[in-house]
């Protein structure tokens, strides 16, 4: 068994590595329409099964938010930015995510009331291979691509991402441009 785990999370990084890897090279992504509430919805619940001690708070909009993308790579940036969370705070700690649409952009909010990131640790936390020695990267096994493939998706997505945290929270969010809405004469209409 441990041979088959360890040879199960030696694909991950390899997969980790061939995405980090393809996303270098500039190969696009997906650029379909995709509901970006629902990637949280279901990013969230899995996050609550796999952390069942966490609060997980949700703070979304009445209306579906949509962007073009790529669904898969979104709902790993979201799955990856919860993963840490939860990884790296204690049991009991509150992640709220949190989704805006205003002034042409689309706002993903991730943030916790956790132990917050060292100050020397923040400027690498999106570099491959980071590794931190503070309360948030205690012994989890993990292999210090997360984050960076967080950054490398949504870069790919022509977005920004920015982490703020310091004692007693993180905040981590992503921007990504508003889809360009269709006019209404660039439809074909048969008679």
């Amino acid at each position: 068994s441990r041979i088959a785990a360890e040879s199960e999370r030696m694909g991950h990084l390899v997969e980790d590595l061939l995405l980090l890897a393809r996303l270098d090279s500039g190969r696009p992504l997906a650029a379909d329409p995709v509901d970006l509430t629902r990637v949280v919805l279901d990013a969230v619940s899995d996050a609550r099964v796999a952390g069942p001690d966490h609060r997980w708070q949700l703070d979304l909009p009445t209306e579906p938010v949509q962007v073009e993308g790529d669904r898969d790579a979104l709902h790993q940036v979201v799955a990856n930015l919860l993963a840490n969370a939860r990884v790296h705070t204690p049991p009991g700690t509150t992640v709220q995510t949190g989704l805006t649409d205003s002034s042409g952009a689309i706002t993903l909010s991730i943030s916790d009331d956790g132990p917050g990131i060292s100050a020397e640790l923040r400027p690498s936390v999106f570099e491959r291979f980071a590794h931190g020695t503070d309360a948030r990267s205690s012994t989890t096994g993990s292999s210090g691509l997360g984050l960076a493939i967080v950054a490398a998706i949504v870069h790919a997505h022509k977005g920004v991402i920015d982490l703020d945290s310091g004692p007693g929270g993180t905040r981590c969010k992503v921007r990504l441009p508003a889809p360009v809405a269709s006019s209404p004469s660039a439809h074909v209409f048969g008679g």
